[in-house]
């Protein structure tokens, strides 16, 4: 019975591969039972036989490996203990043409899931049935990791910021996720069909076209931007990336990318470059774009022989309204006097704002003799103009320096030092006069023994040639407190120039951030290098030139270079009279609390020499006060100087700051400056400066 069974299962089997064939294979029958034997035993499908009332006649290894049991005790065991739905759906099995999935239980009660494929056989004349079944319990799994994986993909494709697209080779879009929305104000569902030309910028349909002949020619796309316009009709910028997908003959099927929305990024852009450009009170174009655009025309120039014309303006009496009635009195006269500029000039004439009130403009191709008509009539507008500010009215005339540029002016700097020259001639001369620049004048020849100065101090800086040297300062109660900082440029032949002799020209031509960066820069280095060996910390006082307030990068390098050395921000004291201070107390105030946020201490040098030094030192942030050396000098022999430094020392104490004498050069000077109750002094008496710096001299030189 056993062998007949088998044999119309293989036979079946046949069959089975027959008919999928579609080719004759030799009938079971022939073969000998013992090899049908063995491909039963060794089926890696689970086979069973079962008898018209539902036992189970035969089980193969396979099959009781399936149900978690042994092929012996699955003989006589009903089958629906193992497909629980066997015999309720029997007449639908027997008759389906393919597996069919469905669910059985193992011995031990697990549910599992089962491909089940049924077969009726007739063994004399009794009806049975061969089931083939197979485990996909790891084929579901897989199928559900699937699933869900495909899911999170298309949660993730739906919910991301970045727009999804697929296009078909004629550019009509295919599918594109929810993010179209956030970009074009359409749903999906809109502009599914329809070309991307639709929503192109027209200034970029180009572009767009031949991205797209890109794509459709085999090159993949990476970051190629364009705009396009939304709902809306704004613009929108789009970096997109593409590739196109081909059949196995190589042939382009569809195209499919992404889009970032990269407009706010642009308009940011856009915002710095602006104001990379442009002054920011006035709208005006600032310094650094006047100067590469003066550049470029006299590099044009030299090749085309055409004549421009250069105006330095200087507002006559701007500090005075700015001093008096407070800086948004001043803000509002520079802007009145922008529109009244850009209303004298010509379309294409470029007006700039080079300084505080400083203005320059640039006259493309004019000759002498209009510059000179244009600038006369700047300079009557100026007269004739009125400021009103709170109920009163005042005057507000210019200094204007002219210079031809033709040529024979070779550089940017020599066009701006004609006319820089010229603007000190005419307010020297009275202001509120025009003054072309000519190389005989008198005066413009002893400006530009200035101008050499300027030229001397650039060297400088490009090269390095500067020296530092340190003065010793000492605290009158015997304890030693460390060394101000000064600067020596140095000659060519060697010998070294006073901060008085370069200072004045470098603040004149600009050069003066870049002298205040060099010594901060090296200071604090050598400060490291000083600190770096010994127990008893050394302290340095910096000074820093009257226009360091104006200067935006200065605090953010003291700031990087106390990071980069490890320095003690509480080491470090920088200086800067009281006059700069007070012409600018508002940039001074924001200054000092920049150092002093930092760690930092801040000193007023010249103490004394202003006009109102007590009250303005109640609104300073400052931790220490330089007495004058005016003061110091006839100490010894003047009532009335005692009285004044005492004075200093009495109201610093009371508002919680130090006193430092400068220029002490006597014993009896520094006497009465311990009587008095000074803090600290320095001067020749006391040590001169060095350029050779030692540890050692710090313990030797404390009084």
């Amino acid at each position: 019975m056993g062998a007949q069974i088998m044999a119309r299962i293989l036979e079946g089997d046949q069959h089975s591969h027959q008919d999928e064939a579609g080719g004759a294979t030799p009938p079971v029958a022939q073969h000998p039972f013992a090899y049908g034997h063995a491909i039963f035993e060794s089926a890696a499908e689970g086979i069973l036989v079962i008898d018209g009332a539902g036992r189970i006649q035969i089980a193969n290894p396979a099959a009781a490996a399936i149900f978690g049991a042994t092929a012996e005790s699955l003989q006589h065991a009903g089958i629906d203990e193992l497909i629980p739905t066997f015999t309720a759906y029997l007449g639908a099995l027997r008759t389906a043409t393919s597996p069919v999935e469905i669910k059985g239980r193992r011995r031990t009660g697990e549910e599992l899931p089962l491909s089940l494929h049924v077969r009726s056989m007739n063994i004399d004349g009794q009806e049975m049935f061969s089931a083939f079944i197979e485990d996909i319990s790891e084929q579901r799994l897989m199928r559900g990791k699937l699933f869900e994986a495909e899911m999170r993909f298309r949660d993730l494709i739906e919910t991301a910021h970045d727009l999804v697209w697929s296009m078909d080779t004629e550019g009509r879009w295919t599918y594109l996720n929810s993010a179209c929305e956030q970009i074009y104000g359409h749903k999906p569902q809109e502009m599914l069909g329809r070309h991307f030309h639709e929503f192109q910028a027209p200034e970029y349909r180009e572009r767009d076209a031949k991205a797209l002949l890109d794509l459709l020619s085999g090159k993949d796309i990476v970051h190629y931007e364009t705009v396009h316009l939304n709902r809306k009709g704004e613009q929108r910028y789009l970096s997109f990336n593409g590739k196109t997908h081909h059949d196995e003959h190589g042939r382009i099927q569809w195209i499919s990318g992404t889009a970032r929305d990269i407009t706010e990024q642009k308009l940011y852009q856009q915002q710095l470059y602006y104001q990379a450009q442009h002054d920011v009170l006035t709208g005006l174009y600032n310094r650094n774009y006047f100067q590469q655009e003066l550049g470029r025309v006299i590099a044009q120039v030299a090749r085309s022989g055409a004549e421009y014309a250069l105006f330095y303006i200087d507002l006559d009496q701007f500090k005075f309204i700015n001093d008096t009635l407070g800086h948004a009195a001043g803000d509002k006269l520079l802007i009145e006097c922008t529109r009244m500029l850009k209303r004298s000039v010509r379309e294409g004439d470029l007006v700039a704002r080079f300084g505080g009130d400083e203005f320059t403009i640039l006259l493309y191709n004019i000759d002498r003799e209009s510059a000179e008509a244009v600038a006369e009539k700047l300079r009557q507008c100026f007269e004739d103009f009125k400021f009103l500010e709170g109920g009163n009215s005042f005057n507000v005339t210019c200094s204007i320096g002219a210079a031809m540029i033709d040529s024979t002016v070779q550089s940017m700097d020599e066009a701006m030092m004609h006319a820089d020259l010229a603007c000190h001639i005419a307010k020297s001369e009275g202001r509120n006069k025009v003054m072309f620049y000519d190389s005989g004048h008198n005066n413009m020849i002893d400006l530009a023994e200035d101008m050499g100065w300027a030229s001397r101090v650039r060297e400088a800086v490009d090269r390095g040639l500067f020296r530092m040297v340190y003065q010793p300062i000492f605290s009158l109660n015997g304890e030693g407190h460390g060394y101000e900082v000064l600067l020596r440029m140095l000659h060519r032949d060697g010998s070294e120039i006073k901060p008085g002799g370069f200072i004045p020209a470098a603040e004149r031509f600009g050069l003066i951030h870049s002298v205040d960066r060099w010594l901060v820069a090296q200071a604090i280095d050598k400060l490291a290098e000083m600190n770096r060996d010994t127990q008893s910390p050394v302290y340095f006082s910096i000074n820093l030139s009257g226009r360091a307030f104006e200067d935006e990068l200065l605090l953010p390098l003291i700031h990087r270079k106390l990071d980069e050395t490890g320095v003690d921000p509480g080491l470090l004291t920088f200086e800067i009279t009281e006059t700069a201070a007070i012409n600018k107390l508002s940039a001074a105030v924001r200054f000092i609390e920049g150092l002093k946020k930092l760690g930092c201490k801040f000193a007023l040098d010249d103490f004394g020499a202003g006009f109102c030094s007590f009250t303005y030192l109640k609104h300073l942030p400052v931790d220490k006060v330089k007495i004058d050396g005016s003061f110091i000098n006839g100490l010894a022999s003047s009532e009335v100087d005692q009285a004044m430094v005492q004075s200093m020392a009495q109201i610093a104490r009371a508002l919680g700051k130090q006193t430092v004498a400068e220029a002490v050069e006597d014993a009896d000077t520094l006497r009465m400056l311990r009587e008095i109750g000074v803090d600290y002094a320095q001067g020749y008496y006391l040590g001169l400066p060095v350029e050779n710096l030692e540890i050692e001299q710090l313990s030797l030189k404390w009084l």
